[in-house]
């Protein structure tokens, strides 16, 4: 399912997952403050539209409800799509990781037509940190995207989806795709995603475990795109800046 073009009415900022989850379930559809204003032009300053990707059994408003409000403070266009879900229920993210991949590329080119930008940046979170990567990778991507910052991503296998065979294919040769700029963020705390199964080892990828920033960081696997230290190197990621350029 993929979030109509048009001003999403605006939805509360959100301070955790939990928090944001009970929202989306009372307001199917929630849209993340900030996210999804296709009247949006982009600055000189940052001229790559946000593309923000949720992650499996999660939808855009209980992943981004935190993000994407600081994300369009800072001056960025931001598009937050739901995808994989049926519409009976809230949650998606439930597809292959070629389908997942598929809908995240008609979404993308509905916001390069609709800002005029060239390429954009992804921004994902679980699955959604994965789904960028097939989509570079066998969808063409890479020709409509320049970076991608993946919060706690299943790029190995671990229990549950994506499949152990789409990740093998995924992986095959090279992690990584040329020409696209990869930073990768991770917590030990992770308990749901082992943090090593996330880390890429591919050219153009920069791998970050926040404890290594900052030491008494506690934040797990779906609060990650809450906490202050993960959203500052994601800022930092957007922006080419010192990916450790952080305040604990």
């Amino acid at each position: 399912m993929l979030a109509a073009p048009g001003s999403a009415a605006a939805s509360p900022v959100q301070n955790s997952f939990a928090e944001a989850t009970l929202y989306s379930i009372a307001h199917p559809g929630a849209s993340p403050s900030g996210a999804n204003d296709y009247a949006c032009v982009p600055s000189a300053e940052h001229p790559e539209p946000v593309v923000l990707v949720h992650g499996f059994l999660e939808n855009s408003y209980d992943n981004w409800a935190s993000m994407a409000p600081v994300l369009k403070a800072e001056g960025y266009c931001v598009f937050a799509l739901d995808y994989g879900a049926p519409e009976s229920i809230p949650f998606g993210g439930l597809g292959s990781l070629a389908d997942s991949a598929a809908e995240l590329g008609r979404f993308v080119d509905t916001v390069r037509t609709s800002t005029g930008a060239h390429k954009v940046s992804v921004v994902g979170h679980s699955k959604g940190g994965t789904v960028p990567r097939y989509y570079v990778r066998f969808l063409g991507g890479a020709e409509s995207v320049s970076r991608i910052v993946a919060l706690s991503p299943p790029n190995y296998p671990v229990p549950g989806p994506p499949s152990d065979e789409a990740l093998q294919r995924l992986n095959e040769g090279s992690d990584t795709v040329q020409g696209v700029d990869y930073t990768t963020i991770v917590t030990r705390y992770d308990q749901v995603v082992p943090y090593e199964a996330s880390l890429l080892t591919g050219e153009g990828n920069t791998n970050v475990v926040l404890q290594d920033l900052c030491p008494g960081n506690v934040t797990e696997h779906t609060g990650i795109s809450y906490d202050p230290v993960a959203q500052q190197v994601v800022s930092n990621a957007l922006g080419g800046s010192d990916l450790t350029a952080v305040r604990c």
